[in-house]
């Protein structure tokens, strides 16, 4: 339980980790959780002056921040855990703009490259659940994630998958009555 209420102390941006089962996450950073817990401090920016200051480093915050992601993707995938969805879209953009900000881009093209399909698929899941608004967001964030993955890494794989994300969002517009069509002109600066 104090794990979940260090994570949430990091991130008070994702409420939606009040949800999740934090009982079989296992970290090397256990004690530096409870630490920051004790602390009194909130956000990861914070957390990440309190690593540095206790010796860590930034690649500290980087594997510690992947292992959140990794950890809800395989409650995702083994026991189909609903509640891990939205906090794993959101940790992944989270970890996007981290790593690309502290120098990790290759670790950052890893991830993309093994996780995106899952995020297509989580945010599918979101959508069905959702209002329009969020529905229509999830899956436009989905969608250019899928564009920047065939961009970087080209390849069929990353094409069907952008086909499919662009069915989803397209649907999600008609369910919703969005107005307009995707055009490749629009991708780029949606």
């Amino acid at each position: 339980m104090d794990t979940k209420r260090a994570i949430m102390r990091i991130f008070p941006e994702i409420p939606e980790f009040k949800e999740v089962d934090f009982s079989q996450y296992s970290t090397p950073y256990g004690a530096l959780l409870m630490a920051f817990l004790d602390s009194g401090k909130t956000g990861l920016r914070e957390f990440e002056e309190f690593v540095e200051k206790n010796g860590g480093t930034k690649a500290d915050v980087g594997r510690f921040l992947i292992s959140i992601f990794q950890y809800l993707l395989i409650r995702y995938r083994r026991y189909g855990d609903e509640s891990v969805e939205v906090p794993a879209f959101k940790i992944f953009l989270t970890l996007k703009g981290w790593l690309n900000e502290n120098n990790f881009k290759n670790d950052y093209r890893r991830l993309l490259h093994s996780f995106v399909g899952y995020l297509v698929d989580i945010a599918g899941k979101i959508a069905e659940r959702s209002d329009c608004e969020l529905s229509a967001a999830y899956m436009k964030t989905a969608y250019l994630l899928t564009i920047e993955a065939e961009e970087t890494f080209g390849g069929e794989y990353f094409s069907e998958l952008k086909k499919k994300a662009r069915e989803m969002l397209e649907e999600v517009y008609r369910k919703c009555g969005i107005n307009g069509t995707l055009s490749e002109k629009r991708e780029k600066g949606c």
